[in-house]
């Protein structure tokens, strides 16, 4: 699909250039003249993939519209579109202004064909990543709601921040539909239902899956018994009739949705308090019939009010549990004791502190609704503006007393910066004239909490340039290392545990030149390779950057070098690169999590299966040790280790098939009940062709009893049209057959196993895996792997 690019600009003659170099490449472009166009559109049918933006328009210039721009997105709850500004201006304070309100990059005008598109090229594919590692990371998978850990993060800050209703929604009588249809037609019922409770709720609620057949909702501005009984009903009525269109009108179930609500903020703002009490309104319509909503009102809080609380029972009322990062916002009365605590904790433990107030003005004159409107908003900029912890009050009707705590002296003046200049983006930033005072508590010039220091590595052969690089990324606050060459900085690599965030790299160097370092950096098979890379040159031409952006590079730098852009572009790339890092850990935890989970069943499983039979106790976890000691050995990766381990698990799961009268049959086998135990294979495969986790699992389990000559069964596949994992497989599974004690024979001897090893290679096993299998055995000379 076509990438969407929406151009603002006021000048047509740069609207038709970008257009058609864009087009040219099989991007979707928008043209729009003005600030005000732009914002209509996209207010009116949705944001692009990437926005061109002109900084000097008429009427409304491109820091304005950035603005308003962010502020539509943050109120329809969507991802921040990546922005680049578009300017002949080669001003250093605008560019420095640009990246602190968070464009992604500038390009100058007129326009190098090339350099743009591999502007927009890096800009839409780091987007594009970002938007896949979030969506990974909180997006549930089959109703593409948000998942249980996303929809505690959304809903606490629609909770804190928003007038509504929390919602808690069960499913009624949804196991019948699994029961009788079957869990294909469970998960059809479950994405039809996600898709009417979205459809239900206002435009701007949020909604997520707790898990199973349980949802979440915040319905925005719903705050009458009115509102959700509508909400109900909508519900309750698309259900039934969703469900007809899926299981056919005969359909019997009665199938419908329970709801628990509370109003937000009558009853507070911590959201895993106010979900315990719309869990507890469910639980009463649960009760009274189902099909139907309940509020919480405080008469359901006599029950119970005397019972003992244990410690995180009481954390969560204290609203201990999901802090938002924002300021702690206390009135009069709340805050002085928590200031004077605070001062007492600061001073102890020697700790800067500082108190800021601001006081505002009407620009106009007038102190009428629309000022003191301006005002609440300021506060609520102030409250998202700041960390956890620090805390705030609005002391008189014009004035916010704000206290921050664990604060560098020099870091004052930059975060008083941050709040002001953020709020003059505002169109009502106008209308209001703010001043400030401050006064700093303490003398300790670092902060108590340490923070991890960002690292970069500088590579040119000028000295010059190293010390005045240096001089500037260490006022910053970054640990700098200096290298004289592109060998030099493989050596560094090579010794240092440590990485860096970034490597700033000189284009032209005697020996290795840049281009030449960032491919072999590419090229290596460790961790370095993936360490982003700004490429630093005098070079004005537009080659030397198309190249340089193709080869893999984050940005150039021009030198000589600008102390703000220099040290604003390492930041902000750092920034981004840790923020990818970040949703990259969250998603490797959780699919640890489901890994780890997905084991607990099959272990489950396996063992359930094992224990039809006394003399198979414990055959398939061996099998599955073996498996993964033969796949260690064979060189494989510690994460193909695993994935065979948990194959080798349900190897023999078709046995849950075969009857226990012939399984625990103490002499030989008739033909037909041989026949019989033939079918488990395939019996196996039948039962695990539904897990999506690993299609080799089912397979594994119809073809472990292959042989490598193609005498096996049930298919008489041979050599490698055998799965590698079945073959392993045969190779432990007939090992623990034979160490093992069966109902007609008693184990074999090392001796013997090691015989029928060495004359199955070639004709039942693969000699690779069955002579690895002999190493392992010939090793355990006191036979201690047996069953």
């Amino acid at each position: 699909m076509a990438k969407w690019i929406i151009v603002v600009d006021d000048d047509t003659a740069n609207l038709k250039m970008a257009g058609h170099i864009l087009s040219k490449n099989n991007m979707r472009v928008t043209a729009l003249k003005s600030g005000s166009s732009f914002l209509e559109y996209v207010n009116e049918n949705g944001m692009p993939d990437l926005v061109l933006l002109d900084i000097k328009m008429p009427v409304m210039d491109g820091f304005e519209t950035l603005g308003k721009l962010r502020q539509i997105e943050k109120q329809k709850g969507l991802m921040k579109t990546p922005v680049i500004f578009l300017t002949a201006d080669e001003d250093v304070d605008t560019e420095k202004r640009g990246f602190e309100v968070g464009v992604s990059d500038f390009i100058r005008k007129p326009f190098n064909p090339d350099v743009l598109l591999r502007r927009i090229d890096n800009i839409m594919s780091n987007s594009q990543e970002m938007h896949d590692l979030k969506s990974e990371a909180t997006i549930d998978k089959l109703t593409g709601l948000l998942n249980k850990g996303a929809t505690g993060v959304e809903l606490a800050r629609m909770c804190s921040e928003h007038t509504g209703c929390l919602m808690m929604i069960d499913l009624d009588s949804f196991k019948l539909v699994n029961d009788i249809y079957g869990h294909e037609m469970g998960d059809k019922v479950l994405i039809s239902c996600a898709d009417i409770i979205r459809n239900a709720v206002p435009s701007g609620s949020r909604c997520g899956r707790l898990g199973g057949d349980e949802f979440a909702s915040f319905a925005l501005g719903v705050s009458t018994e009115a509102a959700v009984a509508e909400i109900s009903n909508k519900i309750n009525e698309e259900i039934t009739r969703s469900a007809k269109e899926l299981m056919g009108e005969d359909m019997s179930i009665p199938l419908g949705a329970s709801i628990g609500g509370i109003f937000v903020p009558r009853y507070g703002n911590e959201y895993n308090s106010l979900l315990k009490l719309a869990d507890k309104s469910l639980y009463v319509v649960k009760k009274n019939g189902k099909h139907g909503y309940g509020l919480y009102d405080d008469d359901m809080e006599s029950e119970g009010e005397s019972s003992v609380l244990d410690i995180s029972s009481l954390s969560e009322i204290l609203g201990e549990r999901s802090i938002r990062d924002v300021a702690l916002q206390l009135d009069k009365d709340s805050f002085s004791p928590v200031y004077r605590y605070v001062i007492r904790y600061a001073l102890r433990h020697h700790i800067n502190a500082c108190k800021v107030l601001f006081t505002l003005v009407p620009a106009n004159g007038k102190a009428d609704t629309e000022f003191y409107d301006n005002v609440d908003e300021f506060g609520n900029h102030i409250r998202g503006s700041l960390r956890k912890s620090d805390i705030f009050t609005r002391n008189h009707k014009n004035q916010y007393f704000v206290f921050l705590t664990d604060i560098r002296p020099d870091s004052v003046r930059k975060v008083i910066s941050h709040i002001m200049d953020t709020w003059n983006l505002k169109s009502r930033s106008k209308d209001v004239i703010i001043t400030f005072e401050t006064e700093v508590i303490g003398d300790n010039p670092e902060p108590a909490e340490a923070k991890k220091v960002k690292k970069v590595i500088v590579v040119d052969d000028d000295v010059i340039n190293l010390q005045v690089a240096g001089k500037i990324l260490s006022s910053g606050g970054i640990h700098v290392t200096a290298l004289k060459s592109g060998n030099a900085l493989f050596d560094y690599l090579e010794k240092e545990k440590e990485l860096p965030n970034l490597i700033l790299l000189d284009v032209k160097m005697p020996g290795m030149g840049g281009f030449e370092v960032i491919k072999k950096l590419h090229s290596l098979e460790t961790a370095a390779s993936k360490i982003p890379v700004i490429f630093l040159t005098a070079d004005e031409s537009e080659g030397a950057e198309h190249e340089g952006l193709s080869l893999g590079a984050m940005d150039f730098i021009r030198k000589p070098f600008v102390p703000e852009v220099l040290l604003l572009r390492v930041n902000n790339l750092i920034e981004l690169v840790t923020l990818k890092n970040q949703l990259y850990g969250e998603i490797e935890s959780k699919t640890r999590e489901n890994k780890a989970l997905f084991l607990q069943v099959i272990s489950s499983l396996s063992a359930a299966i094992d224990a039809k039979d006394k003399y198979t106790s414990g055959h398939s976890s061996r099998v599955a040790d073996y498996a993964k000691m033969i796949a260690k050995r064979a060189g494989y990766t510690d994460a193909k280790q695993d994935e065979i381990f948990m194959i080798a698990l349900m190897h023999d799961v078709g046995m849950i098939g075969i009857s226990g009268e012939v399984l625990h049959k103490p002499g030989r086998l008739s033909d037909e009940e041989y026949e019989t135990v033939k079918t488990y294979p395939r019996l196996g495969a039948d039962i695990l062709k539904s897990i999506d986790a690993d299609t080799k699992i089912g397979k594994c389990a119809l073809q472990h009893h292959e042989k490598y000559d193609g005498t096996g069964y049930p298919s008489g596949l041979k050599g490698e049209e055998i799965l590698e994992e079945a073959r392993i497989i045969a190779v432990a599974n007939a090992y623990d057959a034979m160490s093992s004690d069966r109902i007609y024979r008693t184990r074999l001897s090392q001796q013997e196993i090691i015989e029928e090893l060495k004359n199955g290679m070639g004709t039942q096993f693969d000699p690779k895996f069955a002579e690895i299998m002999l190493a392992i055995v010939e090793e355990d000379q006191e036979y201690k792997m047996r069953g």
